[in-house]
């Protein structure tokens, strides 16, 4: 008996589905793009149960006929190409013809269709696969794509997709991409048939950004503009105030098409140069036009990768635009990257950017600290950073704000537990302008927020008051404050790492009022701070985990310095 055999055709069209249908947004992707390739003007997406249950996509295209209505079905059916040559000089998003024949294999699919010129249309109905209808209908000029139960027959697959909400939120960060890369064109997005966004058609770039994230992101955006014969670069990058603890709000575009590529958002950041505090990323949104045949947009099913025949040459322009805006902005141009030094190690060290030692004098009544059993006592702050303490057992590095944030987030979960948060009144309250999902965020989760001390006001649509913020963040930019919070509160739900809301909040509140590295601090500072650890549990570890104390011990220090046995 062979042990080789064929897969059966159903089997064959649910595999291949999966290398084109990872998730519900994926379908989202599919349908959409189809869309815009068909020259639609308005977009409408209608969303339920994370896509799971339900996804609904109607454009005012150019519509298909009876004919081309049941091909689209057909795997490898497309009008986008004819031959490989054709993929040198691709226009279109869509090109391999797989994906409505993906979507129908592994769910429940109608399609409602009509010729704009045409007066009558076409439905079709698709199961796993199958023709189930295929007859005359009465329908609107355009597309009407609906997309129930996927996954419903790769149960298995099913299995694996996250919640609803962390699938929602692939589709809400895909969306945004594409209304990004088409600002043209209108969409408008409904969850569980309530409205989250209605983005008019023919808006600038940048109204299509303050639409989707608000006007503080908005006008905080610096213009990029770069030309040559066969490369233009436009689009925004934001002010070092915007950037993110995340990637999230990275937006690149290639002729139209939303994609990822490591090269140009390592060539944005290497232009901040010393510009972005640790740990950051900038916000940008690139969009990049070029000779089709330039660039490789045939490297991975869901198309999102793309390769640069000259990835030099994109890295210098993608460089030098993002530069030049920041020279503009500030006046000036920006400090040089240090040279390669030659010198002694002396020399190098002299060069190093965070402060240098300090050796603040330390009064001889300096008590011994105790953190869960372990006694220390301050010695000094080095690069603004990290305090040096000495201890019974060795030499103790502190991590000033992994420290400090554990301190500040113990303190938040106590006072919530007894419901006795502080808060801190704005002698002029804030108004914010918020973006789509910043709105939804604060709208759902305001008791979350309010529990911790923020007290908000919605005036309407996209503009909300803040009144009060908790204690210890009034020294801190409050706007900056909660845009961060609301960014890593939307990507974790994305990531699907959000447990309880309110922890989450209590994290971030208190990463966002900690000392910072680079806060100098006075050995009174130091010795309150090793103080409240002392009192605080867990002190030796911040609430994401990271350490906030390393020891040295005397045995370790005599082995680095070959003591032993000497």
């Amino acid at each position: 008996m062979n042990r080789i055999q064929l897969l059966a055709p159903k089997l064959i069209s649910q595999i291949a589905a999966g290398e084109v249908i990872e998730r519900p947004a994926s379908a989202v992707k599919e349908l959409v793009e189809n869309a815009i390739d068909a020259g639609a003007t308005q977009i409408g997406i209608e969303i339920d149960g994370g896509g799971l249950q339900k996804i609904r996509v109607v454009d005012n295209g150019a519509g298909m006929d009876s004919e081309d209505a049941r091909l689209a079905f057909t795997r490898h059916a497309t009008s986008k190409i004819q031959s490989l040559e054709d993929l040198q000089i691709l226009q279109s998003l869509g090109f391999r013809g797989e994906a409505l024949a993906s979507i129908a294999s592994i769910a429940r699919v109608t399609l409602s269709t009509r010729p704009q010129e045409s007066r009558v249309g076409t439905l079709v109905e698709m199961d796993a696969g199958r023709e189930v209808v295929y007859e005359e209908a009465a329908c609107d000029g355009g597309s009407d794509f609906t997309v129930y139960g996927l996954f419903q027959h790769t149960p298995a697959r099913k299995k694996y997709m996250k919640s609803e909400s962390t699938e929602y939120g692939h589709i809400f960060d895909l969306l945004c991409g594409v209304a990004l890369a088409h600002p043209a064109v209108g969409f408008r997005l409904k969850k569980e048939g309530a409205e989250v966004f209605d983005l008019p058609a023919e808006q600038s770039l940048k109204d299509r950004v303050r639409s989707l994230f608000g006007g503080s992101v908005a006008n905080a955006l610096l213009p990029l503009h770069y030309e040559q014969s066969n490369l233009r670069v436009g689009g925004y990058v934001g002010k070092p105030e915007l950037s993110r603890a995340s990637k999230k709000y990275q937006f690149l575009f290639i002729n139209g098409r939303s994609v990822e590529n490591r090269l140009v958002s390592h060539a944005v950041k290497e232009a901040f140069h010393s510009l972005l505090m640790h740990e950051k990323h900038p916000w940008f949104v690139l969009d990049i036009h070029m000779d089709p045949a330039l660039v490789d947009v045939n490297v991975h099913p869901r198309k999102l990768e793309v390769q640069f025949v000259n990835s030099q040459e994109m890295y210098r322009a993608v460089f030098g635009a993002v530069k030049h805006a920041l020279e503009a902005s500030f006046l000036g141009p920006m400090l040089a990257a240090a040279p390669i030094q030659t010198e002694s190690l002396l020399d190098k060290v002299s060069t190093f950017e965070r402060a240098p030692f300090i050796a603040a004098p330390m009064a001889a009544e300096t008590a011994l600290f105790e953190v869960k059993g372990l006694q220390f006592r301050p010695l000094a702050q080095i690069g603004q950073s990290y305090i040096i303490a000495e201890s019974e057992e060795g030499l103790v590095l502190i991590d000033q704000h992994a420290a400090h944030e554990r301190v500040r987030y113990e303190r938040l979960m106590k006072a919530l537990a007894e419901k006795a948060v502080l808060k801190q009144p704005l002698l002029t309250p804030l108004e914010l302008d918020l973006g789509v999902d910043s709105r939804r965020l604060l709208s759902e989760y305001a008791a979350d927020f309010e529990s911790l001390g923020f007290e908000f006001e919605n005036f309407g649509g996209a503009t909300f008051v803040v009144r009060s913020i908790p204690a210890g963040l009034e020294k801190k930019d409050p706007e900056r404050v909660i845009q961060e919070i609301l960014s890593d509160l939307a990507s974790e739900f994305k990531q699907n790492h959000v447990l309880s809301v309110r922890e989450s909040l209590a994290t971030m509140t208190a990463c966002r009022g900690a000392i910072k590295f680079g806060d100098p601090l006075t050995m009174m500072e130091m010795e309150g701070l090793l103080r409240d650890m002392e009192t605080t549990p867990n002190a030796n570890h911040c609430p994401h985990g990271r350490p906030s104390i390393v020891t040295f011990s005397y045995d370790k220090l005599e082995t680095l310095f070959k003591r032993k046995n000497f």
